[in-house]
């Protein structure tokens, strides 16, 4: 498994005192924070229909977004604000696990829903190394102490922004963002492998079954 720790030691040296405070952030000055569209009555599916719609289910337990084919429909009230761009990075505010994705490929008319908040990072701000520190357990804890809602857990667009990032300098954002894309592509395979390997399995002892069955009846 690839440790994260050694290919980030090193990089990131302890800042000095004056330097700490500059390196803090809150996430509403440092990316654009916007709220989904909110499907009234749930989305109506149209084949063929204008726009593109991001769920949930679009998503992968690695955190990783992979455009095939979303759900499509038709709207009438839909602005710029609930469209998604190449580097956006989508924030899942319900839910147990309030994780964020980074968006690297979409199509034009990709809008997203209200379960999620579309963080948009400013200068300065590696996209995928956002993601990964809203990924992290500081953040995660944060998360666990603002969340409202007793049957749903939810963070409000003002709990999101309030969040405290850490902010280094561009290129060690980027180092660390190298090294998340390559543990989440570890995942991603190490998922693929296992998929295949149960399905043999599977596979097997219905073969063993089946041959049980047809023994018996000889």
């Amino acid at each position: 498994m690839l440790t994260t720790s050694f290919f980030v030691a090193g990089a990131v040296r302890e800042p000095r005192h004056e330097e700490a405070d500059e390196m803090q952030a809150l996430l509403k000055d440092i990316s654009e924070i916007r709220a989904g569209y909110s499907f009234r009555g749930g989305i109506k599916p149209k084949s063929g229909g204008r726009y593109s719609v991001v769920q949930i289910k679009d998503l992968d337990v690695g955190g990783v977004f992979e455009p095939g084919e979303l759900l499509r429909t038709d709207l009438s009230d839909v602005n710029s604000n609930h469209f998604l761009l190449r580097r956006d990075v989508l924030f899942v505010a319900r839910g147990e696990r309030k994780r964020a994705v980074v968006i690297d490929e979409i199509t034009p008319n990709t809008v997203f829903g209200s379960q999620f908040f579309g963080c948009r990072p400013k200068s300065g701000v590696d996209p995928t190394y956002l993601a990964w520190f809203i990924n992290q357990k500081p953040a995660q804890r944060y998360f666990e102490e603002h969340s409202r809602g007793s049957n749903v857990q939810i963070i409000t667009k003002e709990a999101l922004g309030q969040l405290v990032v850490t902010v280094p300098p561009l290129a060690i954002q980027q180092r660390i963002a190298q090294v998340y894309r390559l543990s989440q592509q570890e995942m991603k395979l190490f998922a693929e492998i296992q998929a295949k390997r149960n399905q043999m399995v599977e596979t097997a002892l219905l073969k063993s079954l089946h041959q049980y069955e047809t023994d018996g009846k000889q």
